[in-house]
């Protein structure tokens, strides 16, 4: 429920409001006079209470004129603040009714500096009921909102631990994603090494046994079976030796992006048959190992989503070296995977795993994605900070 228009604040400002109009009408019934000499000046001006002192004179003047253009200034303030917040903030109402009694108080102030010279104190008078009038409606209505604002103010707090222990347990889930995708890397290198040098070495060696047993063998029928046993295990070791190395690239290692990028795209332009066009520099230095990895990992991730889901036939990589950070960028000519209402999908686990790894990085990822194609663009700072 909406506390700054309760049905018990509601009440109470009405019933002030009633009030405040009673004793209004009864103080112009018991003073008549009240209006009829509003602009009278059958009185002294009040310098002659001062004795013409003109530096008495000018400290009423002067404190009177600032507190006066003060008051003023405050209660704009608070008008203006009300107009900005005044579907957020509680009791707006009350702002504006301290903004009333705050600007009454400041012309008091005012007719204090005028009947220094014009004796118009039954205008002054009126000014001062008008004031009596909005202090007391604020004092009346103000504290039946104690508890409303002490409630208020409990649930801010409440919001506000709970929004510190949402950042805890972001920050806590960054350091687990961080620490997951580093184990992740380690287990795929220790399966590619597994791959390399176990099954692949018990392939080989199956190979150099079936072929020792096609040339022992004196028999034709049985020769065929043998060749054929030898093709398949080559096109298996050649599937071990490429599932081994997408795992863990052993060329990312040693020689770095300029090396395992090429031999990424060529293997997947040779078993996808997409058109892939290869922009890099010719001469790639070698960037920090975090980095390389990402880059070459987002490359695979984007080329992987092109063959499963775009349908595109062709694609564009680009690797630059800009202002101290490396860009990449992944293109294709797909389907996309805007939804069919026209917005944006939700992106997939894979594109989520990329964009937290290159924001462990301090890089950026960002995706566009539409009916010509999608747009992947990482761009990762080379001075990695931790």
């Amino acid at each position: 429920m909406d506390i700054s228009t309760s049905p018990a604040t509601r009440k109470l400002v009405v019933g002030s409001s009633v009030v405040a109009l009673l004793l209004s009408v009864a103080a112009l019934i018991v003073i008549p006079s009240a209006l009829r000499n509003i602009l009278s000046e059958g009185f002294l001006p009040h310098q002659f209470c001062y004795l013409n002192n003109k530096q008495l004179i000018a400290l009423h003047v002067g404190t009177d004129a600032v507190i006066w253009l003060s008051y003023v200034a405050i209660s704009f303030s608070l008008i203006y603040l009300v107009w900005r917040t005044r579907r957020e903030i509680p009791f707006s109402w009350m702002f504006l009714a301290f903004g009333l009694f705050i600007v009454a108080c400041g012309f008091t102030h005012f007719m204090e500096v005028v009947v220094l010279w014009k004796p118009l104190y039954w205008l002054a008078g009126d000014v001062k009921l008008v004031t009596a009038l909005a202090s007391f409606v604020t004092a009346v209505t103000l504290p039946g909102l104690i508890p409303q604002a002490h409630a208020t103010i409990t649930s801010a707090h409440l919001s506000e631990n709970r929004r510190q222990q949402l950042e805890l347990a972001n920050s806590e889930l960054q350091q687990l994603s961080a620490r997951v995708m580093s184990v992740q890397d380690a287990e795929r290198r220790r399966i590619a090494r597994e791959l390399h040098d176990g099954v692949g070495q018990y392939l080989a060696a199956i190979k150099m046994s079936t072929e020792v047993a096609l040339k022992r063998s004196k028999r034709a029928d049985i020769a065929a079976p043998l060749y054929e046993s030898i093709n398949l295990l080559d096109r298996c070791m050649v599937e071990v030796r490429t599932m081994s190395y997408l795992l863990h690239p052993p060329l990312l290692e040693e020689i770095g992006l300029a090396s395992a990028i090429p031999w990424l795209v060529d293997g997947f332009m040779h078993r996808s048959g997409v058109q892939v066009d290869l922009k890099m520099p010719e001469h790639l230095e070698r960037l920090l190992q975090p980095v390389e990895l990402a880059l070459f990992r987002v490359l695979q991730e984007s080329l992987t989503n092109i063959h499963r889901h775009s349908e595109s036939k062709v694609a564009e990589v680009s690797l630059r070296i800009l202002d101290n950070r490396a860009l990449l960028s992944v293109k294709d000519r797909g389907k996309g995977f805007a939804s069919d209402d026209g917005h944006a999908a939700s992106v997939g686990v894979g594109i989520a795993g990329m964009r937290e790894r290159i924001r462990e990085l301090g890089g950026e990822l960002r995706v566009n994605s539409g009916s010509g194609g999608t747009t992947v663009e990482a761009s990762i700072p080379l001075q990695v900070v931790a």
